[in-house]
């Protein structure tokens, strides 16, 4: 749910954000890997702050080992 203080991010501000393409992330979005954007007409979509900040913390740390 969205609150007061949450920012709407475009997509150019995610990339930016995380380092990737924009292509990146409509393709991680695809894949059911990164949170669906808020569609705000024909052109234009935002990203909650608070969903990309959850998605971020949710994100295994360091390497892992699978030997």
């Amino acid at each position: 749910m969205t609150s007061p203080s949450d920012n709407l991010m475009r997509i150019s501000e995610v990339a930016t954000w995380l380092n990737v393409s924009k292509t990146t992330i409509y393709k991680w979005v695809r894949e059911d890997r990164f949170p669906p954007p808020i569609i705000l007409g024909d052109h234009a979509s935002r990203w909650l702050e608070s969903d990309i900040t959850a998605w971020l913390t949710e994100r295994p740390r360091g390497v892992q080992d699978d030997s």
